[in-house]
């Protein structure tokens, strides 16, 4: 019942399925059967269904905070088992455009201050990550910020905003990117994704529906295909965008979106090593920023 809890949490943030199902990466079916579970255990129905959007009942509202304050408890319980007797490992999960970027120069300055402390690294995308924080698994997750409210026994610690740009291949001399959007086949950022799900929104609210030839999670292997000539895309500014050769880069201009990305952490949890990581995350954002042209 605790997974059926949690989801009314977000549901009553989000004000609809299918943004939960999308923010949790589950169908939107399998929301509404979690959200009729919890309402025949309870007795009475949480929400008032209306089109595409759903609005807490008075007894949805009346038990909102009862029931994060059960999940924070219920977290709290289980924090107990995740008093490890090795507490010289910390266990650090990040997306992969973060790591060659942010987490290796900030672990090289890790180990400078505490050569003893053991890291072991555990890449995936933003939503598994932060899974695999709420099982215990991580003592920390590199992420793209969600597009939901956080559970009150998480914390997130914002490290850099990443504008979005477009790249395009180094001989196309169109400068204009809504232009190269609508002549250009198009790589798309994995709409799975959190930064992938603001893009989309993105091209939504533009009016955009680009020539999709590929899909595809990696933001290195977009850069790749945009380089030899596949195509264009839009992409958070990662480091990879100013060294990757054969490519251009065009600001989007007023036009803009970006990801925050961070590290969420779990607020019971104290672990060697955590708070020195996050300092020195922040100081490889700052080693990274992109140029003025492209943000201004």
């Amino acid at each position: 019942m605790i997974t059926e809890l949690r989801t009314f949490v977000i549901a009553a943030q989000m004000e609809s399925f299918a943004a939960t199902a999308r923010a949790v990466g589950l169908t939107q079916s399998a929301i509404s059967a979690q959200i009729r579970r919890l309402e025949e255990e309870l007795g009475y129905d949480l929400f008032e269904r209306t089109g595409r959007s759903v609005t807490l009942t008075a007894a949805g509202s009346s038990i909102l905070c009862q029931v994060e304050d059960v999940l924070a408890s219920f977290e709290a319980l289980r924090g107990i088992s995740r008093i490890r007797p090795d507490n010289t490992l910390l266990r650090i999960g990040a997306i992969s455009t973060a790591q060659t970027s942010l987490l290796t120069p900030a672990i090289a300055r890790l180990h400078l201050e505490l050569p003893d402390l053991k890291v072991r690294i555990v890449p995936g995308l933003s939503m598994g990550l932060l899974d695999r924080l709420d099982a215990g698994e991580l003592d920390a997750a590199l992420i793209v910020r969600p597009p939901f409210g956080l559970m009150s026994y998480m914390q997130w610690h914002p490290i850099v905003r990443q504008d979005y740009v477009m790249v395009v291949p180094a001989q196309m001399e169109n400068e204009d990117w809504r232009a190269v959007l609508e002549t250009q086949p198009f790589i798309r950022y994995d709409s799975r994704s959190f930064g992938g799900r603001t893009l989309d929104r993105f091209l939504k609210a533009q009016g955009i529906s680009p020539h999709q030839v590929i899909e595809t999670e990696e933001l290195h292997t977009i850069l790749q295909m945009v380089a030899n000539n596949m195509g264009c895309s839009i992409v958070p500014y990662i480091f990879a965008v100013s060294v990757v050769p054969n490519i251009r880069v065009l600001s989007l201009g007023e036009h803009r979106i970006a990801r925050e990305v961070g590290v969420m952490t779990l607020r019971d949890r104290m672990v060697e090593g955590r708070d020195e990581l996050l300092r020195y995350l922040n100081e490889a954002s700052r080693d990274h920023a992109p140029p003025r042209s492209l943000i201004s």
